[in-house]
Parts: C-alpha cells; sequence; structure tokens
C-alpha cells in the first residue's frame, strides 16, 4: 500500500467514508453515556468544525471528545459490556505497548495506521479521541509543577514506543534532541519500564486535585493544557450544535474554549497548516 505523507489531501470518497462511520461511532458513544447519564461534549478540532463548519472541518480525521473525570472512568469500564461486540477502549493500562496518554474508542475489525504510530505493536483502529478533564490545581506553583510533570510524563509515554518523535528545531539543537530522544527510548528499554508504567504516574498527577476545591479543568498532556483550561460553569450546561447530520453536544461557552485554544478560530488556516494524521493503512473492515 502506498504510503501517504503528512497533510496530504485524502481522496474524496475515502475521507467521506472515514467520516460517515465516525458519526455512527459518535452516535454509539452517545447512546452508551445517555444509558448511564454521562456527560460527554466535543472540543478541540471538533468543536471548531461545529462552530465554523456546522461538521467536521474540512480536512479533519478524527473525532474529539471530553467528560469530566468521574465520568470517563465509568464510561471506560462499560464499553465491553455495552458494545465489547464493536468497540474497543484503547489505553497503556488496557495494551502496554500503547505508548500514548490519549484515549481512543476504537471501532474493532477496522485499521488507522498513521505515519506517527506505525512503530506501535497494539490495534490501531479507526478511532474517536477521549480526553478525561481533570481539576487544575489551587495556585500557581503547584498548577505549573501539575503541567510540568504530566507533560514530562507524557513525552515519556510516547519515547517508550518511538525513538524519533517530531522535533521542532533545526541544525545542532535538533541533532542533540534526537540523541537525546533516541538515548531516553533505549534506557527505557533496558530498564523494562513501559508505558503502563508511566501511564499510572501520569494519571496520579493528573487526578491530584480532583477531591480538591478547584473550579477549573483542562485534559493534561498537551503544553497548551493550562492554556485552554475551562471553569466548571464554562462548560455546563451543554448546548447542542448541529454537526454534519446529527446533532453534538458542547460546551456552554464553547466561543471562549474555542479562543483560548486557538486564538482567532473563525480565521481559515493556510493550506500548510491544515493538518491530519495521515493514515498510510485505513481500512474499514466488513462492509
Amino acid at each position: 500500500m502506498k504510503k501517504i505523507v503528512r497533510n496530504q489531501e485524502y481522496d474524496p470518497k475515502v475521507l467521506k467514508k472515514l467520516h460517515d462511520l465516525q458519526l455512527e461511532m459518535l452516535q454509539d458513544l452517545e447512546k452508551i453515556c445517555d444509558k448511564y447519564n454521562l456527560k460527554y461534549f466535543a472540543v478541540f478540532g471538533t468543536a471548531l468544525g461545529a462552530v465554523r463548519h456546522n461538521g467536521f472541518i474540512p480536512w479533519d480525521d478524527d473525532i474529539d471528545v471530553g467528560m469530566l473525570r468521574k465520568d470517563y472512568e465509568i464510561f471506560t469500564r462499560v464499553v465491553e459490556k455495552e458494545m465489547g461486540d464493536k468497540y474497543q477502549i484503547m489505553t497503556p493500562e488496557i495494551d502496554e505497548n500503547y505508548a500514548c496518554c490519549v484515549t481512543k474508542f476504537q471501532r474493532k475489525g477496522t485499521k488507522f495506521v498513521s505515519y506517527l504510530s506505525d512503530k506501535l505493536n497494539c490495534d490501531q483502529c479507526i478511532f474517536i479521541d477521549v480526553f478525561p478533564f481533570d481539576y487544575i490545581a489551587p495556585t500557581k506553583r503547584k498548577e505549573t509543577a501539575q503541567q510540568l510533570k504530566t507533560v514530562f510524563l507524557d513525552r515519556l509515554i510516547y519515547l517508550c514506543g518511538s525513538a524519533h518523535p517530531i522535533i521542532p528545531y533545526t541544525g545542532i539543537k535538533k541533532c542533540v534532541a534526537t540523541a537525546i530522544c533516541v538515548a531516553v527510548h533505549y534506557g527505557l528499554k533496558v530498564l523494562h519500564i513501559s508505558p503502563k508504567c508511566i501511564y499510572k504516574a501520569f494519571v496520579k498527577e493528573c487526578t491530584k486535585y480532583n477531591c480538591g476545591n478547584s473550579k477549573r479543568v483542562t485534559s493534561f498532556g498537551d503544553g497548551a493544557s493550562l492554556q485552554y483550561q475551562s471553569r466548571v460553569g464554562e462548560i455546563f450546561p451543554l448546548k447542542t450544535l448541529e454537526f454534519e447530520n446529527i446533532t453534538i453536544q458542547v460546551m456552554k461557552d464553547v466561543d471562549t474554549h474555542l479562543k483560548r485554544t486557538y486564538g482567532d478560530y473563525m480565521k481559515i488556516p493556510s493550506k500548510e497548516q491544515q493538518i491530519n494524521h495521515a493514515p498510510y493503512i485505513i481500512e474499514f473492515g466488513k462492509e
């Protein structure tokens, strides 16, 4: 199969088929949430698509949803019971070969392998990204420490699976960073430190303040996690927007979420900034 380079345009028929399947998956996710009274809300590119395009961003190839941690934990526990014939949850705790902090709600019997994940020895299926939202530490000093620790652990998990992450440098800086990444990757292998082990530490740090009095939440693991934080009162009660041929739940103040995440989010980015996941293997399973 011919390898697709990053940001190459999809065959329109393939992208349409992918979008149709993801919409079906989202409706199934919503059925589980409704049965257990769980709240999900579109975030990041999916929220942006709902507001700016009334559906998918035209070049986007995934769906992003968020849940507060308490709902997320119930959801990830009941997927197998409710729809285990069609779906599986993927985290490093479930499959220690999965070296990524982002939880995936995956459609069994399909494949979606990108150039970023081709070294992972685990099921890689067509997916919806599910982001647990946790409470942020109550002081500036503690929130900075929480942010730094979660980002560090996220990067460490990635290096368990690959020695060659994207490095945003050139010249000598890139050479030094590449050497460090390779050394860390093989050091983790020699020490038999798995993504599962690091992920447990990651979740512990993410949830450290969930029993406190904080009113602010975010999805940790990203360098911009504190930037796109939200107050709980900005999320709930949720509201509904059109998304392709269905409706989708978004934050009450989705405008603030999008401004914090993207700035002038109604401006269409240049062609070079229209990023997708660039799968070079994509299979839809049985028709």
